[in-house]
């Protein structure tokens, strides 16, 4: 029993819906011999996809089961649901105004799907004198030592990849540029491969990599440019466009060899004991608005005191961005001893387009005396379609913590 286009395995990429950067900013880098503590709890749910044309549909394509040689069995429709959480650990550092690095540890805490199989009946078998029913085929699967897929579970506590990233504000030392409120910068951010990839043997599991993941590349390039109003809107407006491209590295993957799913899970018989994935890189660009509704008090306190800042180029107490983003994404490259599955794969896997909206508050209390700021977001592509890509929501909340010794 082998599963139309290889449906099952796309559930070995489910996790395509974590956010790539949790904080707002575009072109923000931290003043000199300045840390950033950021720690951020992510919660991602996902039950749709967007097919070639557009169009909202399941994660899972439907998959026909016939007789050897005879009619329909019957048809499976997959409705999976899938959860995932992860902790998201940052601290940034300034080495000068203008040029900060930073890490980022993300850390799953754990990650489910639930395939939610129904079954359709087909035509009328002789041999039992009606047609199958879905009980029928598991038991006639059981027969042949495959069980049906349940409920999965894990990756609790498993790492994914480690970034490191380095941001620089070009226009900073351009005293023209700054004083007409624009800035730009150059981000480039690498991912050290520390996440894990699925078990072969799993149908509804998935791994820990930036692949699987699907939010950023391992190799990343961002040039982002905004302009801020302060003299015509009292700087409670910027303005801000980010260009980018994502660069995946081809990984090798061990192939399934049916130990527990013998019928939907026994590829290495003919594509070989490993098959490699090109997953194709991404491109595209934001834009966003950041909004401050208010500011809050400009008057000192001990932070003021003690640095010596000037209190009114403190964050506002409250304020929020909202973000657009379109993502192209390439076409994929599988290779294997099959160009079959290849190809099945690949087809899985064509050019596509993420649209996704993100929307961010912000609480800083550093006009308060206290050396911390809250955030919230979320982040959706349920609203606007996308194009061979997964349809997800997300909402993260996190904290700064922003330390400098003196």
């Amino acid at each position: 029993m082998k599963t139309s286009r290889a449906s099952l395995l796309l559930l070995c990429m489910l996790l395509l819906f974590i956010p790539g950067r949790a904080i707002a900013d575009l072109t923000e880098t931290l003043p000199e011999k300045t840390l950033l503590l950021d720690v951020s709890y992510m919660h991602s749910w996902l039950s749709k996809a967007y097919d070639n044309n557009w169009n909202s549909t399941s994660l899972i394509d439907e998959i026909e089961r016939y007789e050897p040689g005879g009619g329909l069995q019957g048809v499976l429709t997959p409705d999976a649901k899938v959860q995932y959480s992860i902790l998201l650990m940052q601290l940034n550092y300034g080495i000068l105004d203008d040029l900060s690095v930073g890490i980022g540890i993300p850390l799953v805490l754990y990650s489910s799907v639930s395939p939610q199989f129904s079954w359709d009946s087909g035509d009328y078998q002789p041999t039992i004198g009606r047609a199958y029913s879905e009980q029928d085929f598991w038991d006639w699967a059981a027969s042949m030592g495959q069980p049906k897929p349940g409920d999965w579970s894990g990756n609790k506590g498993k790492l994914s990849d480690i970034n490191l990233g380095l941001r620089f504000k070009w226009t900073h030392r351009i005293d023209a540029v700054r004083e007409a409120g624009w800035a730009s910068t150059l981000t480039i951010t690498g991912a050290l491969p520390t996440g894990s990839q699925k078990d072969p043997e799993e149908i509804t599991s998935a791994g820990t990599g930036m692949w699987d993941l699907h939010s950023q590349g391992e190799l990343c390039f961002h040039l982002a440019v905004d302009k801020s109003f302060e003299k015509e809107l009292d700087d409670r407006l910027t303005l801000g466009m980010d260009f980018f491209y994502e660069v995946f590295f081809e990984h090798d993957y061990t192939s399934p060899r049916g130990t527990k799913n013998p019928l939907l899970l026994n590829q290495a018989l003919y594509i070989g004991e490993e098959y490699s994935i090109n997953p194709g890189d991404f491109s595209g660009f934001s834009f966003q608005a950041d909004i401050t509704p208010y500011k809050g008090p400009a008057r000192q306190t001990w932070l003021t005191r003690r640095s010596g800042n000037d209190p009114n180029t403190l964050p506002p107490v409250f304020s929020f961005a909202l973000r657009y983003t379109f993502v192209h994404i390439q076409q994929s490259d599988w290779t294997s001893n099959s160009v079959l599955w290849d190809y099945d794969q690949e087809d899985n896997w064509r050019p596509g387009a993420k649209n996704i909206l993100y929307a961010q508050l912000n609480f800083a209390f550093l006009r308060l005396g206290a050396p911390l700021i809250v955030y919230a977001g979320f982040r959706t592509l349920s609203l606007i379609p996308g194009k061979n890509t997964r349809s997800s929501d997300v909402l993260n909340v996190g904290i700064r913590v922003p330390m400098k010794f003196w």
